[in-house]
């Protein structure tokens, strides 16, 4: 066997040890919902149609909830909505004191997704061969935080991101021309995986620990 050879095998070898010799132990979610009793829901914003918020929203809850069975969140409505609803103008102290009283809620979930315009990458391999590429994508980011009712204080808050791609042309002198154009809304097919990695913080995991 060749050095290499040898090498691998003894890295594999050290490998199925390792994993024999390790458990898979569940790690508490880093935020605990329990505390905080009912929770509010204002409806996720976007730089998109009212739709997105709605669609958003849903998968948010869904993905607290999924992850916390049981936890009892109060749909509040549309953020202008709210505000109108206590008479306020941001989401302050005095304002998020004011919806915990009005709806009695201990807390309250805020976010929002900002869709960048479509970008479009082109990379040319080699510009005699006419060999190269252009790729159009378009980007999300969701921020989101918890706030609690009774001095207004942010508890929690996270960010994530993720890219969808619009369409995209191939040019090489083997395959000629191929062009990839999506059938589906871009914005909408990143909010479950956006929603996903937002809420990570309320999810069990999993880690593996070496067995003494």
């Amino acid at each position: 066997m060749r050095p290499y050879g040898k090498l691998m095998a003894l890295w594999l070898l050290t490998l199925l040890w390792g994993c024999s010799n390790t458990i898979l132990v569940p790690v508490p979610p880093r935020m605990d919902l329990k505390q905080y009793g009912t929770i509010g829901l204002i409806q996720f914003t976007t730089n998109s149609d009212s739709t997105m918020n709605a669609f958003a929203t849903q998968q948010f809850q869904e993905h607290v909830q999924g992850a916390n069975p049981g936890t009892p969140i109060l749909e509040l409505g549309s953020k202008d909505a709210v505000l109108a609803a206590v008479g306020g103008t941001t989401f302050d102290a005095e304002t998020m004191t004011k919806i915990g009283k009005k709806y009695g809620v201990s807390a309250v979930f805020i976010g929002e997704i900002v869709y960048s315009d479509p970008k479009t990458d082109i990379r040319i391999a080699d510009i005699t061969k006419l060999n190269g590429t252009m790729r159009t994508e378009i980007r999300g980011d969701v921020s989101g935080k918890l706030m609690e009712t009774q001095v207004g204080a942010s508890v929690w808050s996270s960010s994530a991101w993720a890219k969808r791609q619009i369409g995209g042309v191939s040019v090489s002198p083997k395959r000629g021309v191929s062009t990839t154009i999506g059938d589906s809304n871009p914005r909408k097919d990143m909010v479950p995986a956006l929603m996903f990695h937002l809420t990570e913080d309320f999810r069990q995991k999993m880690v593996r620990q070496r067995v003494n």
